[in-house]
């Protein structure tokens, strides 16, 4: 095997999933806003009661503990943003998302905490 094939067979592969293919990507509230007013779906993975103390406008609540329930409902050509409270609930979603096939994932890092010290609005 000439070293452009071993490089295409082993290298290649590596350094497309560093860029982000298959992958999920981590994004501030900033980022959230800007795709919510563009359409995105957002995803809050808190609980109900976390969900109704404050959630970003037109938010969905699927929470992370029923990941598995609702995987296969989330559209895989539509760019799909996950936030929590501080960002760890949302990046095991986006992990196991990820794990599916689904490609076009943002994590909000710093969730709720983040965005509310950013100024963004929640809703009741």
């Amino acid at each position: 095997m000439t070293r452009r094939a071993l490089f295409g067979f082993l290298v290649l592969p590596l350094l497309l999933a560093a860029c982000g293919r298959g992958s999920y990507q981590n994004v501030g509230p900033d980022e959230l806003y800007r795709a919510l007013s563009q359409g995105a779906l957002v995803v809050d993975v808190r609980t109900p009661e976390e969900f109704a103390q404050g959630h970003v406008p037109g938010a969905v609540n699927l929470p992370v503990e029923e990941v598995a329930r609702w995987a296969d409902q989330i559209p895989k050509d539509k760019p799909v943003y996950l936030y929590c409270r501080s960002g760890n609930r949302s990046r095991q979603a986006a992990e196991y998302l990820k794990k599916r096939g689904y490609t076009n994932l943002y994590n909000v890092e710093g969730g709720v905490r983040a965005i509310q010290q950013a100024g963004y609005p929640l809703v009741r």
